[in-house]
Parts: structure tokens; C-alpha cells; sequence
């Protein structure tokens, strides 16, 4: 009994195992349907190239202002957010002390005037001494010459003669002594009255006050020879710009002239249009001595147009600009344009090593990496010039082909293909995991509309 039943179970899994096979070559089960992607037609578009980077806005012109001369602040006359006029008095610094080293240099002056008048007086005196010497010196040297008076009587005549010619000269460098301290007395009055005159600070330019550093009763240092304090900024708020870092891979493609498109963080979901006015040649990097794996940026200066924001100021109140220092901002420039060009989905592009199917950084390279670590870094280093751009192309019969392209430019969507396919190819275009890791030549898809990708099928 129990050899019967064995029996009949071992004929029924042959049966089963005989009818699975059947079905499985009918097509019935086991079908591979094919891993699913999504397909986009290759077509001709205008692509613009971009360059995306953040900053911050700042006005284009603003300048610091810093005294000349240290003191107290006893009268401050602006605050922040103020308009102020080219030579309009921002603040007053206590004077007494410049106003007394004015009375002093001018009593100085004053004294070396004198002192050269009773100079010029007594060089007429001496001039008189020094013409009756030289007759009398004259008159004696006749009477030596016919013996009327002696050698010693002439001699005095000569000496007295030389001695009011040395007095003389003496008096006239008194005078050019006492010109010239009158000149170093009156640069001295000049000073004094130039630092008298700084203890108003004024405006350089015309514009409004952006930033104040400093309250009236504060102490401020100044020097005529190098900056002193930062009391405030004056900025001209009818032109603004945006600075932002550009790295040192995109900088190359940014050009003078350049348009961008500027985004701000406190107006979401608006766009102004700017202009590259100004491409820093130094980078921006903190320190010389940074590591060699640090980003190096370099500055560009982008101009605002000030009609993508004129609708933005409030003619009610003048002086409230749509635009505050400081506020961070990012920016599209736009550095090349092309039209009507053959074109694909960005994510189509991906790489394999040149002639192959081998993923760049697949396990295999993970694998390999494990067994030669004694290698140097330079004989495991895939170069570009290693790796093929390569696209998948749709084929009729369900599978795709590996395509090698070249490409050109390309902007957050779609990047220009210069050789290797035609208009209208259908082109594997998601998802991107399957795309760069897993696809090869001839494998079986299964095409479904983008939102589908990741359906689970119940």
C-alpha cells in the first residue's frame, strides 16, 4: 500500500516537472520582461550652457569712512539707512585740542614775522655802518699811499671795514633763517587748520549710510597716512551687484559680458537679470598654505539691471531699497548659447571604460582595489581618456544597444550629442542607477512611462 502511494507521488512531480517545462517553452512562464526604463526621443533644441554659483549682494560702489585725526565724537549726524550728500557733515569730533595747536601756530608765525622785520630793520643800520667803513676805508688808503697817516692807522680802517662787511652778512642769514621758520611756522598753521577742519567728518559721495560702527561719545582713532576707525559706509544703492565664487573648473568658461540670471533669497520665485561686469585673476582662497584639496574660487561681479527690480520700490517711502547688503543670492550665468542642436536628456550620458561594458568604480574596481594595494595610485587611476560617453538606443526587438557619443554643451536638462546618433532615436533616459551601473549592450528592457518606474506590482 504504502509502495502504491510512493508511486503515484512520484508520478505526479513528473507530470508537474513535464508540464512546467511546457509552459516555460510556450512562453505560458518565465517570460523575461526585462529590467524597466523610461525612453526619450532624441530631438533638436536650443541648449544655453550655465554656470551656477552663490554670494551675496552688495552695492557696487561703497566706501569707508574713517577720520583723519583721533578724538571723541560729540555730535553724531546721521543713522543708518540716511541719504547724505557729497560734503555733508556725518559727524563732529571734539576740537578744542586742534584749536589750540591753531593759536599756537599761528602766534608762531606771527612771532617770526617779527623776529624777521627787526632783522630787515637792522640790516638798513648795517648797511649804513658798512658804506661809511668802506669810505672811510677808502680815504685811509689814500693818505697810507702818500705817507700822510701809518700802517697802523690803515689797518684799523681795513679791520673796521671787515667787520661791518661781517656784521651784514650776518644779518642778511638772520633774515633768510627767519623766512624759513616763518615758512615751516605757516605749513605748521596749515596743518593745524586742516586737522581743525577734519573734526567734521564729511561725506565722500553721495548715497546712503549702509552700515554704522559708531555712537556719538565713542572714541575714534585717525591717521592721515593709514586707515583709522571704520565709523560708517556709504553706499550708492542705484547700482547693486552680486559677488558670487565661482570654481576654478567653470571659471574658464565665464566671460566679460555674460548674462545672468540671479535669484535672492528673500524673493523667492523671482528672477533678475545682471550682467558680468568684472572676473576676479586672483583666487579667493583663505590661505596659501591650504590644503591641496580645497576648492579654489575665483570672484565674479555681477551686475543687477535695475529694471528686472523697479517694481519693487515703494514710492511711499523713498528710502526703503528692495536690496540690503549682505543677503545671499545665487546665480545662473549664462556663458554659451546654441540653437537648433541634436540634443538628449542629460541623465542619458553616462560612462564605461573605453571598448567595454565595465562600470568605472564597479565592485570589479573594488575587488582589484583590495588586491593591489601595494600599487601606486597613479597605475589605478582611470583617466578620462580611458572612459567612452555612451547612450542606450531602444531596438525593436526590446533591447538596447550601447551607442559611443561625443557631446557639447549642455544645461540642467539636456546636454548636446555631436556624433553618434540621429533625431528621433529612442534613447534610455531613467532611471539613472540603471543607466550608469547596470545596462549593457543587449539588455532586455521593458519601457514604461516615468511615473511607473518605481511602481511595485501587486
Amino acid at each position: 500500500m504504502k509502495k502504491k502511494k510512493l508511486l503515484w507521488i512520484i508520478l505526479g512531480l513528473v507530470i508537474l516537472v513535464i508540464g512546467l517545462v511546457g509552459l516555460k517553452s510556450a512562453g505560458v512562464i518565465g517570460k523575461e520582461e526585462g529590467l524597466k526604463v523610461a525612453i526619450e526621443k532624441v530631438e533638436r533644441r536650443n541648449i544655453t550652457e550655465t554656470v551656477n554659483a552663490s554670494g551675496k549682494v552688495y552695492p557696487e560702489i561703497e566706501v569707508k569712512v574713517s577720520p583723519d585725526i583721533s578724538g571723541e565724537i560729540v555730535e553724531l549726524q546721521v543713522k543708518e539707512g540716511d541719504s547724505v550728500r557729497k560734503g555733508q557733515v556725518l559727524a563732529k569730533i571734539y576740537a578744542d585740542i586742534y584749536s589750540s595747536q591753531r593759536t599756537q601756530a599761528a602766534a608762531e608765525v606771527s612771532r617770526q614775522q617779527a623776529m624777521v622785520d627787526n632783522s630787515k630793520a637792522q640790516l638798513e643800520s648795517l648797511r649804513s655802518s658798512l658804506e661809511l667803513a668802506k669810505t672811510t676805508f677808502e680815504r685811509q688808503k689814500q693818505l697810507l699811499g702818500e705817507k700822510i697817516i701809518s700802517k697802523a692807522e690803515y689797518d684799523q680802517a681795513l679791520n673796521s671795514l671787515q667787520t661791518a662787511q661781517a656784521n651784514y652778512n650776518a644779518a642778511q642769514q638772520n633774515i633768510r633763517s627767519g623766512e624759513a621758520g616763518i615758512a615751516s611756522s605757516r605749513a605748521s598753521l596749515e596743518r593745524a587748520n586742516k586737522d581743525l577742519s577734519r573734526t567734521a567728518v564729511l561725506a565722500p559721495m553721495s548715497g546712503v549710510v549702509s552700515l554704522l560702527n559708531v555712537k556719538a561719545g565713542e572714541r575714534v582713532v585717525g591717521n592721515s597716512m593709514m586707515a583709522g576707525t571704520e565709523m560708517m559706509r556709504i553706499a550708492d544703492m542705484s547700482v547693486i551687484e552680486v559677488q558670487v565664487e565661482v570654481g576654478e573648473n567653470d571659471i574658464p568658461k565665464v566671460k566679460l559680458g555674460d548674462s545672468a540670471l540671479v535669484e535672492v533669497d528673500a524673493y523667492n520665485n523671482r528672477k533678475f537679470k545682471g550682467l558680468v561686469t568684472q572676473i576676479a585673476s586672483s583666487n579667493t582662497t583663505a590661505s596659501s598654505a591650504s590644503s591641496s584639496n580645497d576648492v579654489t574660487n575665483y570672484k565674479v561681479h555681477i551686475r543687477l539691471f535695475r529694471e528686472s527690480y523697479n517694481d519693487l520700490f515703494d514710492p511711499a517711502r523713498p528710502r526703503n531699497f528692495p536690496f540690503r547688503p549682505g543677503m545671499n543670492a545665487s546665480a545662473d550665468i549664462q556663458t554659451r548659447t546654441k540653437v537648433n542642436v541634436l540634443s538628449t536628456a542629460i541623465n542619458a550620458v553616462s560612462t564605461r571604460e573605453k571598448g567595454t561594458d565595465k562600470v568605472v568604480g564597479g565592485e570589479e574596481d573594488k575587488d582589484k582595489e583590495k588586491n593591489k594595494e601595494n600599487n601606486s595610485q597613479s597605475e589605478n587611476k582611470t583617466t578620462a581618456t580611458d572612459l567612452d560617453e555612451v547612450v542606450f538606443v531602444l531596438q525593436k526587438d526590446g533591447k538596447v544597444k550601447k551607442v559611443v557619443v561625443k557631446t557639447g554643451i549642455q544645461d540642467i536638462n539636456n546636454i548636446e550629442v555631436t556624433e553618434g546618433l540621429n533625431a528621433g532615436d529612442e534613447v534610455v533616459v531613467a532611471p539613472y542607477n540603471i543607466i550608469s551601473k547596470t545596462l549593457k549592450d543587449g539588455t532586455k528592457v521593458k519601457v514604461v512611462p516615468k511615473d511607473k518606474l518605481f511602481e511595485v506590482t501587486k
